[in-house]
Protein backbone atom coordinates (compact mmCIF):
# COMPACT_ATOMS: atom_id res chain seq x y z
CA UNK A 1 0.00 0.00 0.00
CA UNK A 2 1.11 2.91 -0.96
CA UNK A 3 1.78 5.92 1.19
CA UNK A 4 -0.96 8.55 1.54
CA UNK A 5 -0.49 11.77 -0.40
CA UNK A 6 -1.08 14.21 2.33
CA UNK A 7 1.88 12.63 3.98
CA UNK A 8 4.33 12.38 1.47
CA UNK A 9 3.59 16.12 0.07
CA UNK A 10 4.40 17.15 3.90
CA UNK A 11 7.21 14.89 3.69
CA UNK A 12 8.38 16.45 0.17
CA UNK A 13 8.48 19.67 1.90
CA UNK A 14 10.69 18.82 4.64
CA UNK A 15 13.25 16.92 2.68
CA UNK A 16 12.96 19.87 -0.08
CA UNK A 17 13.11 22.53 3.11
CA UNK A 18 16.47 20.65 4.48
CA UNK A 19 17.83 20.69 1.36
CA UNK A 20 17.49 25.02 0.93
CA UNK A 21 18.76 25.02 4.19
CA UNK A 22 21.79 23.12 3.65
CA UNK A 23 22.44 25.29 0.23
CA UNK A 24 22.10 28.23 2.29
CA UNK A 25 23.44 27.50 5.62
CA UNK A 26 26.24 25.35 8.04
CA UNK A 27 24.01 22.17 8.84
CA UNK A 28 25.39 22.25 12.19
CA UNK A 29 23.33 25.46 12.64
CA UNK A 30 20.18 24.75 11.02
CA UNK A 31 17.47 24.21 13.72
CA UNK A 32 14.12 22.17 13.73
CA UNK A 33 12.87 25.72 13.96
CA UNK A 34 14.30 26.56 10.79
CA UNK A 35 13.22 23.27 8.75
CA UNK A 36 9.88 24.03 9.79
CA UNK A 37 9.50 27.53 9.18
CA UNK A 38 11.02 26.88 5.69
CA UNK A 39 8.22 24.16 4.89
CA UNK A 40 5.65 25.81 6.53
CA UNK A 41 5.08 22.89 8.54
CA UNK A 42 3.99 22.67 12.23
CA UNK A 43 5.94 21.27 14.73
CA UNK A 44 3.15 18.72 15.56
CA UNK A 45 3.51 17.09 12.49
CA UNK A 46 7.09 16.99 11.83
CA UNK A 47 7.32 15.32 14.98
CA UNK A 48 4.46 12.78 13.43
CA UNK A 49 6.64 11.96 11.03
CA UNK A 50 10.69 12.51 12.06
CA UNK A 51 12.48 12.35 15.68
CA UNK A 52 15.38 15.29 14.99
CA UNK A 53 16.84 17.03 11.97
CA UNK A 54 18.75 13.86 11.42
CA UNK A 55 16.65 11.71 11.11
CA UNK A 56 14.57 13.42 8.51
CA UNK A 57 18.29 13.96 6.60
CA UNK A 58 18.77 10.31 6.69
CA UNK A 59 15.28 9.49 5.87
CA UNK A 60 15.45 11.97 2.86
CA UNK A 61 17.30 8.99 1.40
CA UNK A 62 14.08 7.10 0.95
CA UNK A 63 13.49 8.69 -2.02
CA UNK A 64 17.21 7.84 -3.22
CA UNK A 65 16.28 4.28 -2.90
CA UNK A 66 13.09 4.40 -4.05
CA UNK A 67 14.55 6.14 -7.35
CA UNK A 68 17.31 3.27 -7.69
CA UNK A 69 14.51 0.56 -7.01
CA UNK A 70 12.33 1.74 -9.79
CA UNK A 71 15.24 1.71 -12.39
CA UNK A 72 16.75 -1.22 -11.63
CA UNK A 73 13.34 -2.91 -11.95
CA UNK A 74 12.77 -1.25 -15.03
CA UNK A 75 16.00 -2.29 -16.61
CA UNK A 76 15.87 -6.35 -15.10
CA UNK A 77 18.56 -5.99 -13.08
CA UNK A 78 20.75 -4.58 -15.34
CA UNK A 79 21.75 -1.50 -17.87
CA UNK A 80 18.44 -0.94 -20.13
CA UNK A 81 18.86 -0.06 -24.07
CA UNK A 82 19.83 3.82 -23.10
CA UNK A 83 22.52 2.76 -20.70
CA UNK A 84 20.77 3.83 -17.60
CA UNK A 85 21.17 1.51 -14.63
CA UNK A 86 21.15 1.66 -10.53
CA UNK A 87 25.03 2.85 -10.46
CA UNK A 88 25.07 5.71 -13.10
CA UNK A 89 21.73 6.85 -11.40
CA UNK A 90 23.04 7.12 -8.36
CA UNK A 91 26.52 8.60 -9.46
CA UNK A 92 23.82 11.06 -11.47
CA UNK A 93 22.01 11.62 -8.12
CA UNK A 94 24.87 12.76 -6.52
CA UNK A 95 26.19 14.94 -9.14
CA UNK A 96 22.77 16.35 -9.28
CA UNK A 97 23.27 16.91 -5.06
CA UNK A 98 27.17 17.93 -5.43
CA UNK A 99 26.44 21.43 -3.49
CA UNK A 100 24.72 19.47 -0.91
CA UNK A 101 27.19 16.83 -0.23
CA UNK A 102 29.77 19.46 -0.18
CA UNK A 103 27.89 21.73 2.15
CA UNK A 104 28.02 18.35 4.64
CA UNK A 105 31.16 17.24 3.83
CA UNK A 106 33.66 16.85 7.11
CA UNK A 107 31.26 17.71 9.25
CA UNK A 108 28.15 16.01 11.98
CA UNK A 109 25.54 15.99 8.95
CA UNK A 110 28.10 14.61 6.10
CA UNK A 111 28.80 11.42 8.51
CA UNK A 112 24.74 11.49 8.94
CA UNK A 113 24.49 11.35 4.93
CA UNK A 114 27.24 8.75 4.65
CA UNK A 115 25.49 6.15 6.78
CA UNK A 116 22.12 6.97 5.09
CA UNK A 117 23.69 6.39 1.43
CA UNK A 118 25.29 3.25 2.64
CA UNK A 119 22.40 2.33 3.77
CA UNK A 120 19.81 2.58 0.91
CA UNK A 121 22.64 1.57 -1.59
CA UNK A 122 22.79 -1.90 0.90
CA UNK A 123 19.40 -2.52 0.77
CA UNK A 124 18.57 -2.32 -2.95
CA UNK A 125 21.65 -4.39 -3.38
CA UNK A 126 19.84 -6.72 -0.69
CA UNK A 127 16.76 -6.64 -2.51
CA UNK A 128 18.65 -7.84 -6.04
CA UNK A 129 20.31 -10.22 -4.76
CA UNK A 130 18.82 -12.46 -2.72
CA UNK A 131 19.72 -14.46 -0.08
CA UNK A 132 22.84 -16.95 0.45
CA UNK A 133 26.12 -17.16 -1.80
CA UNK A 134 27.11 -14.86 -4.70
CA UNK A 135 29.42 -16.30 -6.51
CA UNK A 136 30.84 -18.86 -3.91
CA UNK A 137 31.52 -15.23 -1.77
CA UNK A 138 29.21 -14.43 1.14
CA UNK A 139 26.56 -12.18 0.34
CA UNK A 140 26.95 -9.37 2.90
CA UNK A 141 30.96 -9.38 2.17
CA UNK A 142 29.97 -8.73 -1.47
CA UNK A 143 27.16 -6.04 -0.45
CA UNK A 144 30.09 -4.29 1.88
CA UNK A 145 32.43 -4.50 -1.01
CA UNK A 146 29.91 -3.20 -3.43
CA UNK A 147 29.49 0.13 -1.25
CA UNK A 148 32.77 0.39 -0.22
CA UNK A 149 33.73 0.52 -3.69
CA UNK A 150 31.00 2.73 -4.47
CA UNK A 151 31.99 5.20 -1.56
CA UNK A 152 35.72 5.11 -2.40
CA UNK A 153 34.81 6.18 -6.27
CA UNK A 154 33.21 9.16 -4.68
CA UNK A 155 35.28 10.13 -2.67
CA UNK A 156 38.18 10.40 -5.23
CA UNK A 157 35.44 12.08 -7.47
CA UNK A 158 35.16 14.87 -5.28
CA UNK A 159 38.32 14.99 -3.90
CA UNK A 160 40.74 14.56 -7.23
CA UNK A 161 38.03 14.94 -10.30
CA UNK A 162 35.12 16.66 -9.93
CA UNK A 163 34.68 18.09 -12.77
CA UNK A 164 34.50 14.68 -14.39
CA UNK A 165 31.14 13.55 -15.55
CA UNK A 166 28.94 11.61 -13.97
CA UNK A 167 29.31 8.57 -16.72
CA UNK A 168 33.19 8.86 -16.16
CA UNK A 169 32.80 8.17 -12.74
CA UNK A 170 30.68 5.25 -13.87
CA UNK A 171 33.28 4.00 -15.82
CA UNK A 172 35.51 3.86 -13.28
CA UNK A 173 33.27 2.31 -10.69
CA UNK A 174 32.87 -0.78 -13.19
CA UNK A 175 36.20 -1.43 -13.73
CA UNK A 176 37.08 -1.97 -10.19
CA UNK A 177 34.15 -3.61 -9.37
CA UNK A 178 33.73 -5.76 -12.62
CA UNK A 179 37.48 -6.12 -13.40
CA UNK A 180 39.25 -6.07 -10.07
CA UNK A 181 42.75 -3.94 -10.13
CA UNK A 182 45.33 -4.50 -12.80
CA UNK A 183 47.59 -7.71 -12.45
CA UNK A 184 50.48 -6.21 -9.56
CA UNK A 185 48.35 -3.15 -8.32
CA UNK A 186 47.72 -4.44 -4.89
CA UNK A 187 51.47 -6.41 -4.60
CA UNK A 188 52.76 -3.84 -2.39
CA UNK A 189 50.19 -5.22 0.03
CA UNK A 190 49.83 -8.62 -0.59
CA UNK A 191 52.47 -11.05 -1.41
CA UNK A 192 51.65 -12.61 -4.49
CA UNK A 193 52.20 -16.73 -4.76
CA UNK A 194 55.15 -18.25 -6.83
CA UNK A 195 53.39 -19.63 -9.88
CA UNK A 196 55.92 -22.17 -10.16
Amino acid sequence: MGIDRRVARTRTALYDALVALIRRKDYATITVEDILAEANVGRSTFYAHFTSKDDLLQRSLERLRDLLIEVQQGSGHGADATGWDPARTLFEHVSEYADVQAALAGGHGGAVLREAVDKVLADVLRQAMGTGLVGGLPRELVIQHVVATFNTTLHWWFEHRPEMAPAEVDALFRQLLLRGLPAGAAAPFIVMADPA
